[in-house]
C-alpha cells in the first residue's frame, strides 16, 4: 500500500510538473525584404500537428510546448521555407522576429508572350530561353545602368562592342551578325537601324518582367530580321499595392545612375512610371590619349497606363522618350581643348519619341482578338571634326491577330503591317538617300497541345515588301515529351531580310567615318534554319532541382550581304555568289539545391562562308563560349553571386586569330528591411584589348580604329543602393 501511494505521488507531481513545465511562443513573421508583417504564415511544431497561423499584424503564437530543442517551420504560398530551432525555455521571452524571403520561382508562372499564345514556357514548341523577373530583381542592383550584362551571361548570346569611340553594341546569336538577331519590345520592333547599338543595350533592367530570347528561326509570326533569332523585352506590369523603386549607383569608371520605378492600380486604372538617368565623364584606361568610355549624358521617360474596361476588354498605352549625348574622341578634342595634334572627336545625339498601344477583347467562348500599334521617332545627330549627319527615322508597325481556342487545338490568323521611313536633313555630308519601306505580311499558325505528350505548331507567312518583293515564310515545331523528366524540341523555317543602308552602317565593325555605299543590283538575303534539342529536368525535394538542355542549330543564308573593302577606303555591301553556314551545339545546366542556383554554358559555333576558301570563317565570333553563373543565399540579409564567361579566339579579316579571354565578375548583397545594398564588380581580371594592340592608329585629324574582339574599359567595381517602398 505504501508503494502504491509513492508511485500515485510521484505521477501526481511528474504530471503537474509537465504541465508547468508547457511554454509558450510568441513570433512576428515579416517580408525579408519590404519589412512588412505577412499574413497567413503557417507556423508548425515539427513532426507534431501542433501549430497556428499568423494574423494580419504578422504575429503568431503557439502554446504548451514542452522543455528542450524543438524546430519550428514557417511556410506561406510565395516564400522560401524555413525552419528553425529554438531550445525552450527561451532565454529571451519577447517576441521573436522571422523574417521569409520571397520565392519568385513559386510566385510567377512564366508565361511567354511571343508566341501569341501565352503559353507556358515548359509547354512551347519554340526553342525560348526566359530571363525571369528574379533575374530582371537582381540585375536592377547588379548593373542598373542596362541590360548588356545579363544577357552577355548567356552562352550563346555575344554582346560586341564594335566602336571604342561611340560605345556602340551590338547584340549576335549563332554566331551571325546583329543585324540578323530581331530585336522587340513588347513585341514590337522598336530597334535596329539609325539606332543601331545606342539605345537597345540602354534599357534599364529595373523596367523589365523578363526577357524571352528565341533561338533559331522565329519569322513566321514576327516577319522578316529574325533569321538567328529575336529577343523580346517584355515591360513590368502594374502592381497592386502601390510599389516604388529608387536605385542609386555610382562606379569606378565616372558613371552615375539614378533610376526609378514607380507601379500602382487606382480603381480600374493601373500604371507603371520608369525613368533613368545617366551621367558618365569621358575615360581614357590605356592612356592613348583617346577615350576608352565616351562622354554621356542620357535620359528615360517610359510611362504606362492600363485600363481593365471589364473581364474581357483591356487597354495599354505607353509613352517614350530618351535623350541621349555621347561625345568621344580625342581626351583633349573632348575638353574643347583643340590643337594640331588633338583634334579628332565624334558628338552624337538622339532623341526618341514614341507611343502604343494594346488592346485585348475575349470572347464569352475564350476566343482572343489582339491589337497592337507602335509609333517611334529616332532622330540622330553626328558630328566629326570632317563629317556630318542628321537624319531622323519613323518607324509604324500595326499587329491585329485572332485567336480561336479549342479543346486540344488552336487557330491564329493575324496581318501586321510595318512603315519604315527616313528623311535626312540639308547639313548631311553623307551619301545616305532619303527612302520609304512598306511591309504588309498575313500570318496564321496552327497549334495541337495534347498534355504531357505532344505539342505541335504549323505556322505560314505571306509577306511583300516595298523594296524585296514578296516572300513566303512557312515553320513546323514540336515539342515531344517521352516521359515527365525527358522531352525533345524540333523548330525549323525560313526568313529573309531587305538590305537596310541604315543599319549595315550602324552596325557595322568598320572604322569611324568609312563610307558605305550599295552594289548595284543588290537583293534580299534569304535563309532556312533549325534547331533540335532535348531537356531533361529533375526534382530532388522541394527545393532541389536540376535541368539540362542540348540544342543543336544550323542556318544557311543563300547569297549574304557582306561589305567589301575598295581601293579608296570605300566599302560596298554587296551580294556575295557564296553561302553563309552557321551550325553548333549549345548546352546548359541549371541547378537549384536550397540556397544554391548554379548555371553552366557552353556554346560551340561554326560560322562559315563559302566564298572565302583561304579563310572561311566569319571574322570577330568566337568558336567556343562559355559561361557560369553561382549565386548562394548565406543567410535572409546576405547573398553573394559569381559569373564568369570564355569568349574563345576570333578569326581577324587577314586570317590571323585573337587571344581568348575570361571574363570575371563577383557580386555581394546585402538587404535589410526596404535597403538592398550591392557591391559589384565586372572584368575583375581587367581583360583589355588595348593590353595586346593598339587600337588608335593614323594622324590625328583622321585616327583609324581598330575592329573590337575584346572589352576595352577594363574592371569596374560599382556601388548601388535599391529603397523599396510598398504600401495599401
Amino acid at each position: 500500500m505504501k508503494n502504491l501511494f509513492i508511485g500515485f505521488f510521484l505521477f501526481t507531481f511528474i504530471f503537474i510538473s509537465n504541465i508547468y513545465a508547457q511554454n509558450t511562443f510568441t513570433a512576428i513573421v515579416k517580408d525579408s525584404t519590404t519589412g512588412d508583417p505577412l499574413l497567413g504564415v503557417n507556423v508548425i511544431l515539427k513532426n507534431t500537428l501542433q501549430g497556428s497561423v499568423t494574423g494580419i499584424d504578422g504575429i503568431v503564437e503557439l502554446k504548451n510546448i514542452p522543455d528542450g530543442q524543438h524546430t519550428l517551420t514557417f511556410s506561406s504560398i510565395g516564400y522560401r521555407k524555413k525552419d528553425i530551432a529554438y531550445f525552450f525555455p527561451l532565454v529571451d521571452s519577447r517576441t521573436q522576429e522571422v523574417t521569409l524571403q520571397q520565392d519568385i520561382e513559386e510566385l510567377e508562372e512564366i508565361l511567354v508572350t511571343t508566341t501569341r499564345t501565352n503559353s507556358r514556357i515548359e509547354e512551347t514548341p519554340l526553342k525560348i530561353e526566359v530571363l525571369g523577373l528574379e533575374e530582371m530583381n537582381e540585375e536592377s542592383s547588379f548593373v542598373p545602368g542596362n541590360i548588356a550584362s545579363i544577357l552577355g551571361d548567356i552562352s550563346s548570346v555575344q554582346i560586341q562592342q564594335i566602336s571604342p569611340v561611340s560605345g556602340n553594341s551590338v547584340v549576335r546569336m549563332q554566331g551571325l551578325d546583329g543585324r540578323y538577331t530581331l530585336l522587340l519590345r513588347d513585341g514590337i520592333p522598336s530597334y535596329g537601324d539609325l539606332s543601331g547599338g545606342l539605345n537597345i543595350l540602354q534599357i534599364p533592367p529595373l523596367d523589365l518582367h523578363q526577357i524571352e530570347i528565341v533561338k533559331g528561326p522565329a519569322s513566321t509570326l514576327n516577319g522578316g530580321g529574325a533569321i538567328a533569332g529575336l529577343i523580346n523585352f517584355i515591360s513590368k506590369k502594374p502592381s497592386d499595392p502601390f510599389e516604388a523603386d529608387f536605385i542609386l549607383n555610382q562606379t569606378t569608371l565616372k558613371e552615375t545612375n539614378l533610376n526609378t520605378y514607380v507601379s500602382g492600380t487606382e480603381n480600374k486604372l493601373a500604371y507603371t512610371l520608369m525613368g533613368a538617368y545617366t551621367a558618365r565623364q569621358a575615360v581614357d584606361v590605356d592612356k592613348d590619349n583617346y577615350s576608352d568610355l565616351p562622354l554621356l549624358n542620357y535620359f528615360l521617360l517610359h510611362p504606362q497606363f492600363y485600363f481593365d474596361f471589364n473581364q474581357n476588354n483591356k487597354l495599354k498605352i505607353g509613352l517614350t522618350s530618351t535623350y541621349e549625348d555621347r561625345t568621344g574622341g580625342d581626351m583633349k578634342a573632348i575638353r574643347k581643348e583643340f590643337s594640331p595634334d588633338h583634334q579628332y572627336f565624334n558628338h552624337t545625339s538622339t532623341a526618341r519619341n514614341g507611343i502604343d498601344f494594346f488592346f485585348d477583347h475575349t470572347t464569352s467562348d475564350k476566343h482572343l482578338l489582339s491589337l497592337k500599334s507602335g509609333v517611334n521617332k529616332f532622330a540622330r545627330r553626328e558630328t566629326t571634326n570632317n563629317e556630318s549627319f542628321d537624319g531622323d527615322q519613323t518607324t509604324v508597325y500595326s499587329e491585329f491577330y485572332y485567336s480561336l481556342p479549342f479543346k486540344n487545338h488552336e487557330i491564329l490568323f493575324g496581318i501586321n503591317y510595318l512603315l519604315d521611313r527616313f528623311r535626312k536633313h540639308s547639313n548631311d555630308s553623307l551619301m545616305i538617300n532619303d527612302y520609304d519601306q512598306n511591309t504588309v505580311g498575313l500570318f496564321s499558325q496552327y497549334s495541337y497541345n495534347l498534355e504531357n505528350k505532344i505539342n505541335f505548331q504549323a505556322g505560314f507567312r505571306t509577306d511583300h515588301d516595298s523594296r524585296g518583293g514578296w516572300f513566303i515564310l512557312p515553320s513546323l515545331a514540336a515539342l515531344i515529351h517521352a516521359n515527365r523528366n525527358l522531352s525533345f524540341r524540333i523548330n525549323g523555317g525560313l526568313g529573309y531580310k531587305t538590305p537596310n543602308i541604315l543599319e549595315i552602317s550602324a552596325t557595322a565593325s568598320i572604322p569611324e567615318e568609312s563610307e558605305i555605299l550599295p552594289g548595284p543590283d543588290i537583293q534580299p538575303e534569304q535563309s532556312i534554319g533549325a534547331t533540335v534539342e532535348w531537356n531533361y529536368t529533375k526534382n530532388f525535394g522541394e527545393e532541389s532541382s536540376l535541368f539540362f538542355n542540348q540544342t543543336f542549330f544550323i542556318t544557311r543564308i543563300d547569297h549574304p550581304i557582306l561589305l567589301e573593302t575598295q581601293m579608296n577606303g570605300t566599302y560596298i555591301y554587296n551580294n556575295s555568289p557564296g553561302i553563309v553556314i552557321s551550325k553548333g551545339i549549345d548546352n546548359y545546366i541549371q541547378w537549384v539545391l536550397a540556397s544554391w542556383e548554379i548555371y553552366i554554358g557552353y556554346t560551340y559555333t561554326l560560322p562559315k562562308n563559302s566564298e572565302n576558301p583561304t579563310q572561311p570563317y566569319l571574322t570577330y565570333t568566337p568558336l567556343h563560349r562559355g559561361a557560369m553563373t553561382i549565386v548562394k543565399d548565406i543567410t535572409d540579409h546576405w547573398s553573394v553571386g559569381i559569373e564568369a564567361s570564355y569568349n574563345g579566339y576570333q578569326y581577324k579579316d587577314d586570317g590571323t586569330k585573337t587571344k581568348d579571354y575570361v571574363f570575371l565578375a563577383a557580386s555581394v548583397q546585402y538587404t535589410t528591411g526596404a535597403f538592398t545594398f550591392v557591391l559589384n564588380g565586372e572584368n575583375i581580371l581587367d581583360f583589355r584589348q588595348t593590353k595586346f594592340e593598339r587600337v588608335v592608329t593614323g594622324p590625328p585629324d583622321r585616327p583609324v580604329f581598330s575592329r573590337l574582339w575584346a572589352p576595352v574599359d577594363g574592371r569596374v567595381i560599382n556601388f548601388s543602393i535599391l529603397f523599396k517602398l510598398t504600401k495599401e
